[in-house]
């Protein structure tokens, strides 16, 4: 393995939003706080409570699993990046990824025990133990997929995590959307990204994100994606609606969060077995 992130040309970096860990996806925190446990002290605080109403924070923190695949929709076709799964009791994270078409990962990990952004755990190429610069690179791999693709999917459910600083404007915001300017304090891998969250004001919930990379430059302008496909999941405490399908404005690509669940527990092997099991066409 001669890359951290072995699938992705500079090119993808921009849309794939790699480095979102701005998000200030803290390892030891996996559900955001309870709504009804908020000091809401001004506009932006009472916007981005109604977006973890809208979308079900407090049913997610019930969720003991979490289960999604991130892939990029062109016209060429659907590519896979990775697939997940994530023990939200235990930190207990496994991710597939594959490099080419005869080289598949999987890494096994705790995203709450994490140094220097590399996780405890194993990796393995085609069932196999990796170990030494090649093991850590594949964790570090895990890790970072862990921080990017559940933001893109969990975003609307983290505006109260450490770090995070809210400002609501006014000036863009209109009487379908309310707007909310996301910039972060000295938390996750790249606290210079800077994202604009589109609320709608009749729902209260995430129509379309944009945002500006820590790695882009400072003329790029913000990329934005409408926030689509809905999808309403049942937890122990209630309904959680998360977005499988992010669009790019003015372009002909899409995220995908999708193959979503919230299951009551993992299958056997989950977080042992060293060969993918979480595509089905795998087994």
């Amino acid at each position: 393995m001669t890359s951290a992130r072995p699938l992705f040309a500079v090119a993808f970096l921009v849309l794939l939003g790699l480095g979102c860990s701005s998000s200030s996806d803290s390892p030891t925190r996996s559900a955001p706080a309870p709504t009804d446990t908020l000091t809401l002290d001004t506009k932006a605080d009472s916007v981005a409570a109604r977006l973890l109403e809208a979308h079900g924070a407090n049913a997610f923190a019930s969720a003991p699993y979490l289960r999604f695949n991130f892939a990029v929709e062109s016209p060429k076709g659907t590519q896979v990046v990775a697939r997940h799964l994530w023990n939200r009791s235990t930190g207990e994270y496994r991710v597939e990824w594959s490099e080419g078409t005869d080289s598949s990962y999987v890494a096994i990990v705790n995203v709450r025990e994490v140094t220097n952004g590399v996780p405890t755990g194993n990796a393995y190429l085609n069932g196999s133990q990796l170990d030494g610069t090649s093991a850590q690179a594949a964790r570090e791999e895990a890790y970072g997929r862990f921080i990017n693709d559940t933001y893109w999917l969990l975003a609307p459910l983290k505006t109260f995590d450490p770090g995070v600083n809210r400002r609501y404007l006014p000036d863009s915001s209109t009487a379908e959307h309310d707007v909310l300017h996301l910039t972060f304090g000295e938390v996750g891998l790249t606290p210079g990204d800077e994202y604009w969250l589109y609320v709608s004001s009749e729902t209260g919930a995430l129509d379309r994100w944009a945002f500006h990379l820590q790695g882009m430059k400072d003329e790029q302008p913000p990329q934005a994606f409408n926030w689509t496909n809905d999808t309403t999941l049942t937890a122990p405490e209630g309904e959680v609606t998360l977005s499988t399908r992010k669009e790019a404005v003015g372009g002909r690509t899409a995220i995908l969060t999708n193959e979503l669940a919230l299951p009551s527990s993992s299958p056997d092997g989950a977080f042992s077995t060293p060969t993918p099991m979480l595509d089905p066409t795998s087994n």
